[in-house]
């Protein structure tokens, strides 16, 4: 990871070190709003006035969650785990140290930035959203020595291990264009691709396609080893189009299906799908199940799934939703008559989302649609 980190406001990566001798983690305290680096996680009281520039004849108090602020003499060893939140007072004006509190003030520091809370037990999350940091920035515990292992955004982090943090961001990502979409080293962009490669940024199937470098279309055959430089653009070109829909994608579709038992067949001439043995109710009187057919939009997946073919002549014409149509084909060896069935398009169905549904989905309606039918 620290190949493709840099660290803010430090010139060198820290060195990488075993749990087991693990150095010391740095202290601070919040002093008149101030950070104030300490040696250690005991100091006194004195040093902390010290370097926070406090008149001598001023008291240093411990701010506490309520009424029982403590004053503390300057030989008083203070434990900063107890809390690291202090202001100054004249002697005179010191509190007495009484009253009820819930407890100290705690401020954590992140690149030198100091934010208070009361509460000691925190996440990688919880420290990120309190510096309003985003989830993506790398967070980690300071040390008297560089220690390079980030914080997750589930890892438990405990005031008591210490309070000093610093950031670190990703580097510019090498990013890419294929058919107008960017790529990056997330989605497996590298500095060296073949085209085959390229290609499976956005086909699964990538030896269907051929791939061309832009602006001059510049053919990558698929072993081909290209070097990849930031912002490059390129096109990924189906070999084949049989009727504008993706045929990897539906078989992935009934791979799903077959794997869960149903019988599913694509007839490729119709183009379709014929659904098996969809289901009727408990003791439906007319049949106990039926095969229903669904065609391939043109343009599937970005156009919806619609309507469904039972075969010609079936009971069910005229008691399921929609009304039968004219519309009909020949498909393993019999003919289907078109229903004007529209789940996804005011019939009980979410709005298609080509991203959530397909022939896996439309199995549902199916099956709702065949148990509704009137008697």
């Amino acid at each position: 990871m620290t190949d493709s980190i840099t660290k803010l406001g430090r010139a060198e990566a820290p060195a990488k070190h075993d749990k087991s001798c693990r150095p010391e983690p740095k202290w601070a305290a919040k002093i008149e709003g101030q950070f104030i680096p300490s040696p250690g996680r005991k100091v006194k009281a004195l040093v902390l006035k010290e370097q926070a520039n406090i008149p001598p004849a001023n008291v240093l108090v411990r701010d506490l969650d309520g009424e029982g602020d403590t004053p503390l003499q300057d030989e008083h060893v203070v434990d900063l785990t107890e809390g690291n939140v202090f202001y100054a007072v004249p002697a005179c004006e010191a509190p007495t140290g009484t009253g009820c509190h819930k407890g100290p003030k705690l401020a954590f520091f992140l690149d030198d930035r100091p934010e208070e809370t009361l509460r000691a037990d925190q996440t990688g999350k919880t420290i990120r959203d309190l510096f309003s940091f985003t989830p993506e920035v790398l967070l980690f515990r300071d040390y008297e020595s560089p220690h390079d292992q980030p914080i997750g955004l589930d890892e438990a982090v405990n005031f008591a291990d210490g309070p000093v943090f610093y950031t670190r961001r990703k580097l510019k990502l090498l990013t890419i264009f294929v058919n107008e979409k960017p790529f990056t080293e997330d989605d497996g962009v590298t500095h060296e691709m073949t085209g085959s490669e390229i290609a499976k940024l956005v086909f699964d199937d990538s030896q269907n396609y051929d791939v061309y470098k832009l602006p001059g279309d510049e053919e990558i055959k698929a072993d081909q080893k290209v070097h990849i430089h930031d912002c490059e653009k390129f096109k990924v070109i189906r070999k084949t189009v049989t009727g504008g829909y993706e045929l990897a994608r539906i078989e992935r579709e009934l791979d799903i299906l077959r794997q869960s038992g149903a019988r599913v067949t694509f007839v490729p001439e119709v183009p379709g799908v014929v659904y098996h043995h969809i289901p009727a109710r408990k003791d439906y009187p007319h049949l106990q199940a039926t095969d229903v057919l669904v065609t391939v939009p043109g343009g599937y997946p970005g156009q919806a799934l619609d309507g469904a073919f039972l075969p010609k002549g079936s009971p069910l014409l005229g008691r399921v939703a929609g009304q039968p149509q004219a519309n009909s084909v020949t498909a393993l060896g019999q003919s289907w008559q078109l229903i004007s069935y529209h789940p996804h398009s005011g019939g009980g169905a979410p709005a298609w989302n080509k991203d959530k549904h397909g022939f896996h989905t439309y199995v549902d309606e199916l099956l709702t649609w065949v148990h509704r039918a009137n008697q």
